[in-house]
């Protein structure tokens, strides 16, 4: 499973060496709520390929899909990544599927408020 959040880069690892490998992967990402397909292409930046493949994938508003960024609703979606023939690609017709699974999409995460509670009692003789 993958978790990214909003407004991030955030670091993928998987391992689709075990299917294949690409000079540049086709990364699918269809929201299960709206089935809106969006994609991105990134390159691989793990050191040590042959055991697992890392990606930065960054979520903001107004993407440029083909320098791995995506604009993503929050919940739930499932992900394809695709060994893709080039750097400008973003059709996966015809491409080879590397690996497949779910990813969440989260919101930036917000600092909880803290309220200070002071109470005044007020007595009262009755």
């Amino acid at each position: 499973m993958i978790r990214l959040t909003k407004a991030t880069a955030n670091a993928v690892t998987v391992t689709t060496t075990e299917k294949g490998t690409a000079d540049n992967y086709l990364f699918e990402f269809q929201n299960l709520s709206t089935f809106g397909k969006v994609y991105c292409i990134q390159q691989d930046t793990s050191p040590f390929q042959e055991r697992y493949n890392q990606f930065e994938i960054t979520e903001q508003a107004s993407p440029t899909p083909v320098d791995g960024e995506v604009e993503l609703d929050e919940g739930e979606s499932k992900y394809w990544i695709y060994a893709n023939t080039n750097s400008t690609n973003l059709d996966p017709t015809g491409l080879t599927v590397l690996e497949t699974g779910m990813c969440i999409v989260t919101g930036v995460t917000v600092a909880d408020t803290e309220y200070t509670n002071n109470p005044n009692y007020t007595v009262y003789n009755g």
